[in-house]
């Protein structure tokens, strides 16, 4: 039996996004750890007397920062319902809302395109 090849693009992270569910709670999950990060990063140049300051600093405690703003991310909805209140609610569900739009066209496109390839 021939083994199925992935070919659906993005290379290692493409083909772990796709196995393991890359849907809207994981690009939430991923949107979150990036605004925790930069807002870590952004933090660390504020408080730093100096480069080597900065440098010394983030050798010390990136690692461990990210690890927590990993789990941080992990729980998104309730980091963004400390950060917003029920006001999340209304962002979650107009995002989900235009995430399914835009699945439902970008799945309508590619079958559209399949029908035209098979001739069917």
């Amino acid at each position: 039996m021939a083994k199925r090849v992935d070919d659906g693009g993005g290379g290692a992270v493409g083909k772990l996004w796709r196995k393991h569910g890359g849907g809207y709670y994981a690009l939430l999950a991923v949107g979150t750890f990036l605004y925790l990060e930069i807002r870590s990063l952004t933090s660390s140049i504020q408080n730093a007397a100096s480069v080597t300051g900065f440098l010394v600093s983030e050798l010390v405690t990136f690692a461990i920062e990210s690890i927590v703003n990993t789990l941080m991310a992990s729980l998104w909805p309730f980091m963004w319902y400390r950060w917003m209140g029920t006001e999340a609610l209304y962002w979650v569900g107009g995002g989900y809302a235009l995430w399914a739009f835009l699945i439902a066209v970008a799945l309508s496109r590619r079958e559209k395109r399949m029908r035209a390839e098979l001739d069917l």
